[in-house]
């Protein structure tokens, strides 16, 4: 499998108990275990007071299980923080998130778009936690998972590229940057589907 750009601050605190809580509530997001990570959240904000990074992963948390007023509450928190604040979040519907994928799709030169055809598109909110059983990051904008071009057998797994609409509201900070994300996303996922190296990869936008 081959993962793109991974969703993160620009710039992080280092501080190595405040990275401990951190990456412990990111891992309960990651596995699909946002309530026990929101609750970690706000524990660790009793130790270490008004942090972006704690509120924001809170609010990502409350928003994978549906408490969407509390999620936005913290999203401007952490937006607010007194220590590492983090911008909000750009906010676009399901059809909204598909548009810009169709106009990703359309935009594809012919080389990629024959190479699209041969893959199986799949959008979600999240991924499956089994999709990032790999990842270094509690979110990815999109991966690419099955055989690459040259080595696909037509009679196994068909190639598949998944985009996630929530990472790309969290790394973006409007609509016209989510725009232009979902499109390098989509032609870099195609890029793995046909082996290309990094220095491709970057040839095509994004590396």
């Amino acid at each position: 499998m081959h993962d793109s750009d991974a969703v993160v601050p620009a710039e992080a605190d280092t501080d190595p108990p405040l990275v401990r809580r951190r990456q412990a509530v990111w891992r309960c997001y990651r596995d699909d275990r946002a309530a026990a990570g929101a609750a970690l959240a706000a524990k660790a904000r009793e130790e270490f007071g008004d942090h972006g990074e704690l509120w924001y992963a809170e609010a990502c948390c409350l928003e994978r299980v549906g408490r969407f007023i509390d999620a936005d509450q913290a999203f401007r928190r952490a937006n607010r923080a007194g220590r590492f604040p983090i911008a909000l979040p750009c906010r676009v519907s399901w059809r909204r998130f598909q548009r810009a994928v169709d106009a990703a799709i359309a935009a594809l030169p012919d080389p990629l778009r024959d190479a699209f055809a041969e893959t199986t598109l799949v959008l979600a909110d999240y991924a499956e936690p089994s999709l990032l059983a790999d990842a270094e990051e509690p979110e990815l904008f999109g991966l690419f998972e099955g055989p690459v071009r040259s080595e696909r057998d037509h009679g196994g797994i068909s190639p598949r590229i998944h985009l996630w609409r929530r990472a790309h509201e969290h790394g973006c900070g409007s609509v016209r940057e989510l725009d232009a994300e979902v499109r390098q996303t989509l032609w870099h996922e195609l890029g793995h589907y046909l082996g290309y190296d990094e220095d491709e990869l970057d040839a095509l936008g994004r590396g």
